[in-house]
């Protein structure tokens, strides 16, 4: 009996890959370049095609793994944003933890401290907010696909993760105002933050935006994929039959944006405490949410910008019709590229069609009560016009008793009537006079 061949272990990288099973690519990606960051500072000749190979090389000699990670964390941590400081410890430690590396809560504690900030929370950004006129600055330096881009970013709520999955069958542009859904799952099968099936609305603006985007979006997609071939394997990196809205990365949206607000401001500002930028394609989002907030609501808001909270509270109690006119009374000021005078024009004038309304339903009211008032005099004037002819009848009974009575009365001499007559008699004598 032959024997069976025995299987060929796996790798350290092969394992760790194994026992992330299911997780998200995001999530993968972002531990690959973590690993790479790492194995790439203990061997500066290390590369991605040569990553594994020198995983093992590093597990299989004898090395002082809490100092190795230490050094690291000083060397390429200590500067970064706490927050980013902190996801790439952890997914190190989780490698390490993977490969059999464990630390003690002692050298975790130690470990820590050597992070921004003592690896504790992350301080908040003092962010520059974005307003109308910085919002209209810099999309003069925007292109056709970025302008659309961020006006549908600001007049939308969504996040920018969102908008770029975003299909183009996803889209109402002839309905008033324009719908956008936002899928549970990406095209890719990828779940979106809040997992769940939504939709919002765009402004005008953004909707003339992304009609001039949809011109030249073809032609777009053809250079690009002319373009994005890989150097070496000749494949293509872009799809030619992208089938979203705006067949673009994340990162080329960001990078985008920071080009612009350089060319506006001379640089891009970032806070000195959080490395971060003081301002970022996030903020269109808290844009959206404070204009519209500002007019309806705060759980109106909420809901258009897809928070957790707002859409468990909020799904079934508004109807789609109730939040496009909820919408319609913000959108005013969601508009980027209409002057301030206009805008508030057209606040005013919102305003004043609103109070004309207002007075209109008071009118109709008003009207309706009378129309039923009027109704209920007709059926009082037809009762009194039934009971009318009803006395009529009767009155015309008794007038033609009357009359029988005058001629008989005429023609009988009453001092030779009987001094008593019966009934009989007397209808003998008056069905006689009927006859004459």
């Amino acid at each position: 009996m032959a024997k069976q061949a025995e299987a060929t272990p796996m790798t350290k990288l092969e394992s760790f890959w194994d026992a992330l099973g299911n997780k998200e690519e995001s999530t993968k990606s972002g531990y690959r370049s973590a690993i790479l960051k790492f194995i790439s500072f203990i061997y500066p000749d290390a590369t991605k095609d040569t990553c594994e190979e020198y995983v093992e090389k590093y597990f299989s000699s004898d090395r002082n793994y809490f100092n190795d990670f230490k050094k690291f964390i000083q060397t390429n941590l200590a500067d970064s944003p706490t927050l980013s400081a902190l996801q790439k410890f952890n997914q190190v430690k989780n490698f390490f933890s993977l490969c059999d590396v464990n630390f003690t809560p002692k050298e975790v504690k130690l470990l820590k401290n050597q992070l921004p900030n003592g690896g504790i929370g992350d301080p908040e950004t003092q962010e520059i907010d974005l307003d109308p006129e910085t919002i209209r600055a810099i999309l003069q330096h925007c292109d056709v696909k970025m302008k659309a881009i961020i006006l549908c970013l600001a007049s939308g709520g969504m996040r920018i993760g969102e908008l770029l999955n975003v299909r183009c069958a996803d889209l109402d542009l002839n309905s008033i105002p324009a719908v956008i859904q936002i899928r549970a799952k990406h095209a890719s099968g990828k779940k979106n933050k809040t997992s769940t099936q939504r939709y919002t609305f765009i402004s005008s603006e953004a909707v003339s935006a992304i009609r001039e985007w949809n011109k030249i979006r073809p032609a777009y997609l053809l250079e690009a994929t002319k373009m994005g071939k890989n150097f070496r394997t000749k494949e293509l990196t872009v799809n030619p039959d992208d089938e979203r809205l705006f067949p673009i990365s994340d990162n080329s949206v960001n990078n985008a944006f920071k080009s612009a607000v350089i060319a506006v401001f001379g640089k891009n500002e970032v806070d000195p405490t959080t490395k971060r930028s003081v301002r970022h394609i996030h903020q269109f989002r808290k844009f959206f949410e404070s204009q519209v907030e500002t007019v309806t609501s705060r759980s109106i808001a909420e809901f258009l910008t897809g928070h957790k909270d707002g859409l468990s509270a909020h799904y079934r109690r508004y109807t789609t019709k109730q939040m496009a006119e909820y919408y319609i009374k913000s959108e005013h000021m969601l508009y980027i590229e209409a002057p301030k005078e206009l805008r508030e024009a057209t606040s005013s004038t919102k305003k004043e069609i609103a109070e004309m309304q207002k007075n209109a339903q008071k009118t109709t009211s008003t009207l309706v009560n009378l129309l039923a008032r009027e109704a209920e005099l007709k059926d009082t004037i037809k009762k009194q016009q039934e009971q009318i002819a009803l006395l009529n009848e009767k009155y015309a009974g008794i007038e033609e008793v009357a009359k029988l009575m005058r001629r008989f009365l005429k023609r009988v001499d009453l001092e030779k009537l009987p001094y008593e007559m019966g009934d009989e008699q007397f209808e003998e004598r008056i069905a006689a006079l009927k006859q004459t």
